[in-house]
């Protein structure tokens, strides 16, 4: 039994173990399916060497910190 994923693709008729560069089942003459390619996976979006959630994050960071040391400050001066 070979493991899922690998090169070899079993016989759908039979069962029986083939290399995925064979079109026909070497014991029954069975059609093979041709093997399915997988999708690559797609890159992360970067900006300046970092995904752009991270600059989403690093931005609200600072407004947060902007909009606190203005409500901040104006409680300790007084009008």
């Amino acid at each position: 039994m070979t493991p899922k994923g690998n090169a070899f693709m079993d016989c759908r008729k039979c069962g029986t173990w083939n290399p995925d560069d064979k079109n026909f089942c070497w014991r029954c003459n069975a059609e093979l399916p041709k093997p399915v390619e997988k999708k690559p996976k797609k890159a992360p979006r970067v900006f300046a060497g970092l995904p752009i959630w991270m600059w989403i994050m690093l931005a609200l960071f600072f407004v947060v910190l902007v909009i606190g040391q203005c409500s901040v400050s104006e409680l300790l001066v007084p009008s």
